[in-house]
């Protein structure tokens, strides 16, 4: 490892001896989300929330699988179609398959992904997996403060701010409750970021108007609240709001199904796909 680059990522390990310290008594969004995935890092808190979750939603894991499937696509859309070389995943988790580095670099040989996350688990596994790579970087940094976000030195390190980047925020919004915060971290990473730059998110939603839908959304949204008190899924114009400014790609915000043609889907469009909204734009 050239002695610039390990320089830069030493700082990021900070606080991986504090790995010991994880409270594995209650549940962790990556760590759940992982095991979604077929993770194997996770511990009994994670595993009982889980089968809760299905027993309510049996096709939720292949929800996030397809989640997957689309930061795929959109991580080619951006290559392709924005000629982005660089990318910033956002509350990324723990490495699992398809890791957005891996769907870059088949892409861009030449590609930099950065993740960031602050759960524990993931800074260790993150750190310990990519020590030695020279495309992809994780940095413990917080993602509600992007200033912060882009002062360490992790970040600051590997991404040229006056080339495009392409901002990743897939399903971890919903933890941010407040709406203007939320409106707010994205226009501050947006605002940093030159023009040409993306936006992917994936968030869930919630109608709030009676339907089936509605009902589904939040039984899930309250088993969720049981261990992340601030869960907020968002209605479809709420998830819009947020993508004001940018040019909307492809289908535009679409729930997870109607974002791949009929031929394509995987997933019944009238079914739990409409529980994730997603959308991928470009800063102009």
């Amino acid at each position: 490892m050239p002695e610039q680059d390990a320089g830069r990522r030493s700082t990021s390990y900070h606080r991986a001896a504090d790995a010991t310290s994880i409270d594995v008594n209650r549940p962790s969004q990556a760590r759940l989300y992982d095991l979604f995935l077929g993770g194997k890092n996770n511990f009994e808190a994670d595993r009982r929330l889980y089968q809760e979750l299905v027993r309510i939603a049996p096709e939720a894991p292949l929800i996030a699988a397809e989640n997957r499937r689309w930061l795929a696509e959109a991580i080619c859309l951006m290559v392709r179609d924005g000629g982005v070389g660089q990318f910033l995943d956002l509350g990324s988790g723990l490495p699992t398959a398809q890791n957005t580095h891996e769907i870059a670099l088949r892409a861009d040989p030449a590609a930099k992904v950065v993740y960031v996350d602050n759960d524990l688990t993931a800074v260790s596994h993150g750190q310990a997996l990519l020590a030695d790579d020279l495309h992809a970087y994780f940095a413990d940094a917080d993602l509600t403060d992007p200033a912060g976000v882009f002062r360490n030195p992790v970040v600051s390190g590997a991404l040229d701010l006056d080339q495009p980047v392409g901002i990743v925020l897939g399903l971890v919004l919903h933890l941010v409750p407040d709406d203007d915060q939320v409106r707010r971290i994205i226009a501050d990473y947006l605002e940093t970021v030159p023009s040409g730059s993306w936006l992917a998110i994936s968030h869930p939603v919630h109608p709030r108007d009676g339907s089936p839908l509605a009902d589904f959304a939040g039984s899930l949204e309250d088993k969720l609240k049981d261990a992340f008190p601030d869960v907020r899924f968002r209605t479809a114009g709420e998830i819009a709001g947020l993508l004001d400014g940018l040019d909307l790609a492809g289908p535009g915000l679409v729930d997870l199904a109607g974002w791949w043609p009929a031929n394509a889907q995987k997933l019944d469009p009238t079914g739990t796909a409409r529980l994730l909204q997603v959308a991928a734009g470009r800063k102009r």
